[in-house]
């Protein structure tokens, strides 16, 4: 039975992946627009946060195959696992289950998203701050592209994921 248990979450883990890492490589040509951060958060609400970050991994490491792998991989996958952290503790709160609220998280979400991928300015910079000035732009769009993707499809997702745990794994 732990075999099976295991197959069943490895499948959702890949299908939550795929839906990612298509989603980035088609919304590629609109900036900031990408479900990943909408994925990663509601997975780890609903799975939690070892699920959440195997699905932020996957994603970042194979969509990157396309959109282009560099020093920025490491930073985007240490980023949507700082997402997937975030949301953990999150999706402890009553909050979480409000769809605004919800909506407004992932828009936060987006930027702290930013904040943390900008750290890779480091590795160029010392003037961290203007560099993550530069991006706010960019960090703003994915923060209205996560608040109207999680009123979308982020709250009918993190329903299915629930009853599917609850179904699957006993977990509420």
């Amino acid at each position: 039975m732990a075999v099976r248990r295991q197959v069943r979450e490895q499948a959702v883990i890949a299908l939550l992946s795929a839906a990612s890492i298509a989603g980035r490589v088609v919304m590629e040509p609109i900036p900031g627009f990408q479900p990943t951060t909408v994925i990663v958060m509601v997975t780890t609400m609903a799975l939690g946060l070892r699920q959440g970050v195997l699905v932020a991994i996957i994603s970042t490491w194979i969509s990157n195959l396309q959109l282009g792998h560099g020093i920025w991989t490491f930073f985007q996958m240490l980023s949507w696992s700082a997402v997937a952290f975030v949301s953990f503790y999150y999706g402890k709160t009553k909050w979480s289950r409000n769809l605004l609220v919800s909506a407004a998280a992932a828009g936060l979400l987006g930027i702290i998203y930013g904040m943390v991928v900008s750290l890779n300015g480091l590795l160029f910079t010392r003037r961290i701050i203007a560099y993550y000035l530069a991006g706010l732009s960019h960090d703003l769009t994915h923060a209205a592209g996560n608040v109207a993707m999680y009123v979308a499809f982020g709250d009918r997702l993190g329903k299915l994921l629930r009853k599917y745990s609850e179904a699957y794994f006993g977990q509420k």
